[in-house]
């Protein structure tokens, strides 16, 4: 019990002592414990001039063991141990930039990006606004420089990579591409406003083959469906099909179009934009046929019949056209549904 007593009693005297000796450094005390700093301030964690107490009014002269200043140390140290591997990885950073390789680009983002916010979160804890400041020039400006110069280009790979993988899992994307045109138009505007200096040539060349080569496997996906659509027989669901198709087909010759290289770019209209085409025109008299017999129907419905004899002279001009096309294209036959309800159409218009 005595021992327990008499450790007791001296914890107590330690933390009666701790005030008295942390947080001290040079100069001495007024009536109410504290003083304005004039020297070294910034070490100490003040401004100059700045008024602080010091350990409740005790005599800082005692031997002491400055915890304050053993944390600010700790702080400095670990921001600019951090820092230094920060600089380590935007050295390798940079050189992935200048090589080109936006998958190297790409492999390295994440933990450089990780080790900038950290970094950057460290220095928050530095004492002195013109030391954090120092650091910030240092460390964070370059790396946050560097990380904006490729951001835009890292985020069009990854979103490619995923519409990627949606459409092989027979999703459709017609959002996703729209959010990577607006990624498309927006590193532009940042790259002109920034100043950044520019990246390789090869990696927007990539990126737009990737878009073109993706993009094209969605319209093969969407041309297998419009195929599956003209044979199931409805010329009413291949009209409804129809126009977005047509827009599919018009947005993948728009990005082969901006693949480099004459060369590619012919690989590519062959491998994706010619069957779909062929598709189209498979049936692009019949739809026609279609819509201007649905326009007779609204006209006769609405009482205005004096368009109806030109129009029914265009239908029979489409159906001749039609029957030259299909006889010199070569074209698969389509379902004799799709000849039989546009001509039971046309007899009650006709009627």
């Amino acid at each position: 019990m005595r021992k327990l007593l008499f450790s007791s009693f001296a914890l107590f005297l330690l933390l009666l002592l701790v005030p008295s000796i942390t947080s001290a450094h040079s100069g001495g005390t007024d009536a109410n414990g504290g003083h304005h700093c004039w020297t070294n301030c910034g070490y100490y964690g003040y401004e100059y001039g700045e008024y602080h107490y010091h350990n409740g009014g005790y005599d800082d002269s005692y031997d002491y063991v400055d915890y304050e200043k053993q944390l600010r140390q700790q702080y400095l140290a670990d921001a600019v141990g951090e820092g230094n591997y920060l600089l380590t990885l935007l050295n390798n950073f940079n050189a992935a930039i200048s090589s080109g390789d936006i998958k190297k680009i790409d492999g390295l983002y994440d933990e450089f990006s990780s080790q900038l916010s950290y970094v950057e979160s460290l220095i928050g804890y530095v004492y002195g606004s013109d030391q954090r400041a120092q650091l910030n020039d240092k460390y964070i400006k370059p790396a946050k420089v560097a990380k904006e110069r490729v951001i835009y280009e890292v985020s069009q790979l990854r979103l490619l990579s995923d519409i990627n993988y949606y459409i092989n899992e027979d999703y459709w994307v017609d959002d996703e591409f729209a959010m990577l045109e607006r990624l498309v138009k927006r590193a532009e505007q940042i790259k002109k406003a920034g100043g950044y200096k520019a990246i390789p040539a090869k990696v927007n060349q990539y990126l737009r083959l990737q878009d073109a080569i993706i993009q094209g496997n969605y319209l093969n996906s969407r041309t297998s469906y419009f195929k599956e659509v003209i044979n199931s027989g409805y010329i009413s669901d291949v009209h409804y099909e129809y126009d977005d198709f047509t827009k599919q087909i018009q947005r993948t010759q728009a990005k082969i179009g901006k693949v480099y290289g004459s060369e590619t770019r012919n690989k590519l209209d062959r491998t994706y934009v010619k069957p779909a085409i062929i598709e189209k025109e498979r049936v692009i008299y019949e739809v026609s046929q279609y819509r201007l017999l649905q326009q007779i129907e609204e006209l006769y419905y609405s009482g205005d019949s004096s368009e109806i004899s030109s129009l029914l002279s265009k239908l029979d001009r489409l159906q001749k056209r039609a029957v030259e096309i299909k006889a010199a294209g070569g074209y698969q036959a389509l379902p004799t549904n799709i000849d039989d309800e546009l001509q039971q159409m046309e007899s009650w218009v006709r009627s």
